[in-house]
C-alpha cells in the first residue's frame, strides 16, 4: 500500500507540467506553484505517519547534492538583506524552497519505499512525450489543415508549456526515454513505435523552430553515438536507421511547408544558428549576459537579491541597448544565479547540477554504463543547455523533471559510493 500510494505522489509531482499555465497573469507559473506546495503537504503527512524522523535524517544526511542545493537555498535566503525589493524576494525564494522540500520529498519517500525510481523516470518521461507532442500535434493539425490557415512560428503551439521554446526543450529533455526503449528493446514493432514518436518529436520541434532545441537534440544524437560506439554488446544498425529515418521523414515534410514569413522556415531557422552579431536574439541575450557579468562585478558577494534581477537589470541593459524592454530573466540560470545571490549561491548551484559527472569519473562508471542511468545523463545535459540559454530554474515543469534526473543520479551515485568501487 505505501509503495501504490508513493507511486501515485511521483506521478502527481511529475505531470505538475499538466496543470494550465496563467499566460495572462503577472506570474504565469502560479498555478503549478500553489498545486506544486498542496502535494508537498500531503507528501510531507504521507512521510510523518509513515516514517520516523530518524529515517528521514538517515536519507538525506552526508548526500552531497542534497547538501549543494542546500547551500544554494541558504545564501539565496541571506541575500535579502541587500534586496531592494525584499517582498519579490520573499516570493521568489518560497519558489525555491518549493522545489528544496519537493527535492527532499520525493528523494525520501522514494528511498523509504525500495521504489524502482529509474524505471518510473523512464517510463513516465515517455509518457509525458507521448501526451507533449500529440497535444502540439493536435494544435498544428487544428490550426494548419482543419481550418486553413498558413504556417507561423508562434505560442500558439506551446502545448502544456508557457511558450514554444519551453515546449520545445521540455520534449527534447524527455526524448532520451524514447532512445533508450530504441536501442534497447529487441522486439521489431516496439522499435517501429519508437521511430514513429521520434518522427512526432522532430515534428514537434520543426513546428517550434526553437533553435536552442535544435542544438540540443543534436548533441543527444551525438553524444548517443559516441555511447553506443563505446559499448559494443548489440548491433545497432536498425535502430540508428529508424531514428535517423524517422527525423529525415519529419525534416523533407517541415521544410517544405508554406510560411507567413521567412523565420519560420525550417531551414531558414537551422541556418541561422550563428555568433556573427548578425541574429537579433542572439544579440540580445549576449547583452543580457554582459548585464549579469556587470551586475556580478559590483555585487560579488550577495548580488541584488534573490527575484531583483528583474527589478534592477534596467541599470545594467541600458549601458548596453537604447531601448525600453525590461529583461525579467538573464536568459542564463548560473549567470542570474551568482547575480541575484552572489558567485557562492552559483557555486553551490553549478556543484548541484555537475556532481554526477564528478562521481562518474571518479568511479569510472563510463566504462560499463547501463544505457538506462545513460538515457538519465542525457537528460541532464539538456537541462545544463537550457540553463545556459534561457531560464529553467524559474519553470515548474523544467526544475520539478530536474528533481526527478537528479535524485535517480543520486541514486546511483549512492550506490557507487556505498560500494566504494
Amino acid at each position: 500500500m505505501i509503495k501504490k500510494i508513493t507511486t501515485g505522489l511521483l506521478v502527481s509531482y511529475f505531470f505538475i507540467f499538466l496543470v494550465n499555465n496563467l499566460s495572462l497573469a503577472w506570474d504565469r507559473y502560479i498555478v503549478q506553484f500553489l498545486i506544486l506546495s498542496v502535494i508537498n503537504i500531503f507528501s510531507f503527512i504521507f512521510l510523518l505517519k509513515n516514517y520516523t524522523l530518524i529515517d528521514v535524517i538517515n536519507s538525506i544526511k552526508k548526500n552531497k547534492v542534497i547538501l549543494f542545493y542546500t547551500g544554494f537555498i541558504t545564501v539565496s535566503a541571506l541575500s535579502i538583506i541587500v534586496a531592494d525589493n525584499q517582498v519579490e524576494s520573499v516570493i521568489v525564494l518560497s519558489q525555491y524552497l518549493s522545489f528544496f522540500f519537493s527535492l527532499l520529498i520525493i528523494y525520501t519517500i522514494s528511498k523509504q519505499s525500495n521504489i524502482n525510481f529509474i524505471s518510473l523516470v523512464i517510463n513516465l518521461s515517455l509518457i509525458a512525450t507521448i501526451l507533449e507532442s500529440s497535444y502540439i500535434l493536435y494544435l498544428f493539425v487544428d490550426n494548419i489543415i482543419i481550418n486553413g490557415e498558413s504556417f507561423s512560428r508562434s505560442n500558439i503551439y506551446k502545448g502544456f508549456s508557457a511558450n514554444i521554446n519551453i515546449a520545445a526543450f521540455s520534449l527534447v529533455a524527455k526524448s532520451p526515454a524514447v532512445f533508450y526503449y530504441l536501442f534497447k528493446s529487441k522486439k521489431l514493432l516496439f522499435k517501429i513505435l519508437c521511430g514513429l514518436l521520434i518522427f512526432m518529436i522532430a515534428s514537434c520541434l520543426s513546428i517550434l523552430l526553437s533553435r536552442g532545441a535544435f542544438i540540443a537534440f543534436a548533441t543527444l544524437v551525438l553524444l548517443l553515438f559516441v555511447y553506443t560506439l563505446i559499448n559494443k554488446k548489440y548491433n545497432y544498425t536498425l535502430s540508428y536507421s529508424i531514428l535517423f529515418s524517422s527525423v529525415l521523414i519529419s525534416y523533407l515534410i517541415f521544410s517544405n511547408l508554406s510560411v507567413t514569413n521567412q523565420d519560420s522556415l525550417l531551414n531558414n531557422r537551422i541556418t541561422s544558428i550563428q555568433f556573427d552579431g548578425g541574429d537579433q536574439s542572439i544579440n540580445e541575450r549576449l547583452r543580457f549576459y554582459k548585464g549579469a557579468f556587470e551586475s556580478i562585478k559590483e555585487n560579488p558577494l550577495l548580488g541584488i537579491g534573490i527575484g531583483n534581477w528583474k527589478i534592477k537589470s534596467m541599470k545594467y541593459d541600458a549601458r548596453y541597448s537604447k531601448g525600453y524592454r525590461v529583461p525579467f530573466h538573464a536568459h542564463n540560470d548560473i549567470l542570474q544565479v551568482a547575480a541575484e545571490s552572489g558567485i557562492l549561491a552559483s557555486i553551490f548551484f553549478i556543484l548541484f547540477l555537475i556532481y554526477p559527472f564528478y562521481v562518474f569519473i571518479k568511479h569510472k562508471i563510463y566504462n560499463n554504463l547501463d544505457l538506462k542511468y545513460f538515457s538519465i545523463l542525457l537528460m541532464l545535459i539538456v537541462y545544463i543547455i537550457d540553463t545556459l540559454i534561457n531560464f529553467p530554474i524559474a519553470r515548474p515543469i523544467s526544475h520539478i523533471f530536474l528533481i526527478f534526473v537528479s535524485i535517480t543520479l543520486i541514486f546511483l551515485a549512492d550506490r557507487y559510493e556505498k560500494n566504494n568501487i
